[in-house]
């Protein structure tokens, strides 16, 4: 009984120690204890009465209430079947606990895909899960059923899974949060109310200190849209030279803005024809001087102390970077193959490939990339080709890797090269075709069981090693489950394996049961 206890250690304290506090009691024995505490006499008294009548009434078999609090709304009836195999509950115990991010999103898109919702055993590590990674929720609203939303009201750790199809939203951390937690919730407003995203981060956003507003304008390019054209004008006008170039950015990968029209009339100007012997020829020249207007739009007249262009082929270069590369293929009628070939012929080659790059950056597109991947080495320019190919769809992007592996980047060990590979493909959850795993995978198997290769590569292909399998086709299932042959000295790689294997089991079960 918790009067009583509490009763047990006031009296062993001592009134003096501590001055007892009023027993609050419910119902007829609240009311009873009230009216001893109201007879007098000194504290040790009072107490010694209230502590034998609760012995009394526990000895008759009195139970208080365990709680105040009003018992919580019952569970409402599960609408959703859940799974009874034994197999599949222990499977998806061991994801939910310890599995890689793309195995636990895959079993719960499996479940759901089957009309399943996860059974009471397991919506517990469910919840905490997503209370403590915010990707997976997407995949686990889908499976919590009726009960995961009754218990997500019980626990203020899960409060996020209330109305589970509502936006994640908490506007209180604009103004209390992060910066991080700041663009996260810009983010989520821009792809459920990009009107809403925009009012709020115009409201006040003078006041924000200028690298914070460089990263909160990097959250409108989700939906954007002629409606946020006027708000991006105005910055072109801004402080900070990182943010005229972030808006002029954004303006520029917008349709038919004004401020695209703008640069593609001077362009234009630049782009000629000439008679030369029996052909017309397409001609190109950079700017003769820096008109007056191009700094209201953010253009710079000046170059930095390290710029390799030119002054001319620098003012060429901040006009080409504004304009998407589609309006180059329109304005011309070329392939981008042509239109490279032409540039490259003219003096200002450096100054355009340049903006093309950073254009395709910006705006993606397979054919463009597929050219700067392919020949841009031979251009002198500083190009990531893996940030170019992290930019095609993945059927196409093999293409390209199985080259580069043939052809073995300088600089790049072969593990290495492996490692940057499963990393592109477990970033984007990009699915391998059957063959292109295969190929992946026996590159894998002959780099680890090479005891020279130990320590070029392989350690860290062991960090995204799980994540690729996720992902990999279940006929590939097999060529994976096959004897390694692993020396002593590729022991941490038996460990990466051992970890391998078991996703493989256990994908293995999500497929033979849920199909």
């Amino acid at each position: 009984m918790k009067l009583l206890h509490e009763l047990s250690s006031q009296l062993l304290l001592g009134c003096e120690r501590r001055p007892p506090p009023p027993l609050e009691g419910s119902g007829e024995l609240g009311a009873f204890l009230q009216a001893l505490a109201r007879q007098g006499g000194d504290q040790e008294s009072m107490l010694l009465r209230q502590a034998g009548s609760l012995a009394i009434c526990a000895a008759a078999g009195y139970a208080p209430a365990s709680s105040e609090t009003p018992a919580p709304p019952a569970c409402p009836t599960e609408q959703t079947r859940t799974p009874d195999d034994p197999q599949l509950l222990a499977t998806l115990q061991q994801i939910l606990i310890d599995g890689p991010d793309g195995l636990r999103r895959e079993a719960m898109q499996r479940l759901a895909s089957c009309g399943y919702c996860l059974p009471p055993a397991l919506l517990v590590p469910a919840l905490t899960l997503g209370g403590k990674n915010r990707d997976l929720r997407p995949t686990l609203f889908p499976v919590l059923g009726q009960r995961g939303g009754w218990l997500a009201a019980l626990n203020p750790d899960w409060s996020y899974a209330i109305g589970a199809n509502a936006p994640d939203i908490d506007l209180e951390q604009w103004e209390h949060g992060s910066q991080e937690q700041r663009k996260q919730l810009l983010e989520s407003l821009r792809r459920n109310d990009p009107e809403q995203a925009r009012q709020l981060l115009q409201e006040g956003f003078s006041q924000i200190e200028a690298r914070e507003r460089v990263s909160l304008l990097d959250a409108m390019r989700i939906r954007l849209g002629p409606a946020d054209e006027d708000f991006l004008e105005s910055l072109l006008g801004d402080r900070s030279k990182e943010v005229r170039q972030r808006a002029g950015g954004l303006l520029a990968t917008l349709p038919e803005s004004r401020y695209g029209q703008r640069m593609a009339q001077r362009m234009a100007a630049c782009i000629g024809q000439e008679r030369k012997l029996f052909r017309t020829v397409r001609t190109l020249e950079a700017p003769a001087a820096f008109a007056a207007d191009w700094k209201k739009d953010g253009l710079e007249e000046n170059r930095a102390k390290n710029e390799s262009l030119g002054e001319r082929a620098w003012w060429l270069y901040q006009i080409a970077r504004h304009l998407p590369l589609d309006w180059w293929q329109k304005s011309t009628g070329l392939t981008p193959a042509e239109l490279i070939g032409w540039v490259r012929g003219t003096d200002w080659s450096e100054a355009i490939l340049r903006a093309w790059h950073e254009a395709l950056l910006r705006q993606p597109m397979t054919d463009w990339s597929s050219e700067f991947i392919t020949h841009s080495g031979s251009w002198g320019l500083q190009i990531d080709i893996f940030e170019l190919l992290a930019l095609l769809p993945a059927h196409e992007s093999e293409r390209h890797w199985l080259a580069i592996l043939n052809d073995k980047l300088q600089n790049h060990t072969r593990g290495l090269l492996l490692a940057r590979l499963l990393a592109e493909f477990s970033e984007r959850q990009a699915a391998p075709s059957p063959d292109f795993a295969d190929r992946i995978l026996a590159e894998i198997r002959r780099l680890a069981s090479q005891p020279a290769s130990i320590g070029r590569g392989v350690y860290e292909i062991c960090q995204v090693l799980p994540d690729f399998v996720c992902l990999i086709p279940p006929t590939n299932f097999a060529a994976l489950s096959d004897a390694w042959a692993l020396g002593p000295e590729t022991e941490y790689f038996s460990k990466t394996l051992a970890k391998v294997l078991a996703i493989v089991e256990q994908r293995k079960t999500l497929h033979q049961i849920l199909r």
